[in-house]
C-alpha cells in the first residue's frame, strides 16, 4: 500500500498544477518601457467556439512608478472585431506595497471581463495598448493575454 502513496500523490500534484489555459502568451518590452503609440498584438488559435475567461498578464519591476495602469483591449477574427473593452489594473495598494507575486519582477493577473467571452474557433488576435497620460511606462517587462475554456453547465 505504501509503495502506491508517493506515486499518487505526485499524480495528484501533476492534475492540480496544470493549466487550464488554452493559449497563454507574453510578449516582452524593448528597454522594459512600454510607449504609448506602441500595440501590442497577440495571435490565438482557438481550438473550440464557446466560453472563455480571458485574462490580461503583466510582470512588472520596482522601476514602475505608478499604481495602476489603464489598458485597451480590443479581439478581432476573421475581420470581425469581437470586443473592445478598457481595464484598470491595480498594481499597487494605497500605501504603495506592490500587489503582484514575486520578488525582483511582480507578476499579475486580472480577469478583463466578469462575464465570459464568446470565441469563435481558429485564429483570434488581441490588441492592447497602455492608455496612461504618461509616453513611456518604464518598468513594465511583459504583457500577455491568458485564455481559459470555461466547462458548458449541464
Amino acid at each position: 500500500m505504501k509503495k502506491y502513496i508517493i506515486p499518487m500523490v505526485i499524480l495528484l500534484l501533476t492534475i492540480a498544477c496544470h493549466s487550464t489555459a488554452v493559449f497563454e502568451e507574453y510578449k516582452e518590452l524593448a528597454e522594459e518601457s512600454w510607449n504609448k503609440d506602441e500595440i501590442i498584438e497577440l495571435t490565438a488559435n482557438i481550438p473550440d467556439s464557446g466560453l472563455y475567461k480571458l485574462t490580461l498578464c503583466l510582470r512588472h519591476t520596482s522601476d514602475y512608478e505608478m499604481a495602476n495602469l489603464w489598458c485597451f483591449i480590443s479581439a478581432h477574427s476573421q475581420d470581425v472585431q469581437l470586443f473592445k473593452d478598457t481595464l484598470n489594473m491595480k498594481i499597487a495598494n494605497t500605501d504603495g506595497r506592490w500587489i503582484g507575486k514575486g520578488d525582483n519582477i511582480k507578476q499579475l493577473e486580472q480577469i478583463i471581463r466578469i462575464h465570459p467571452f464568446s470565441l469563435p474557433k481558429g485564429e483570434v488576435i488581441f490588441k492592447i495598448e497602455q492608455g496612461m497620460r504618461i509616453d513611456d511606462m518604464k518598468g513594465i517587462k511583459n504583457v500577455g493575454i491568458k485564455i481559459e475554456k470555461l466547462k458548458n453547465k449541464i
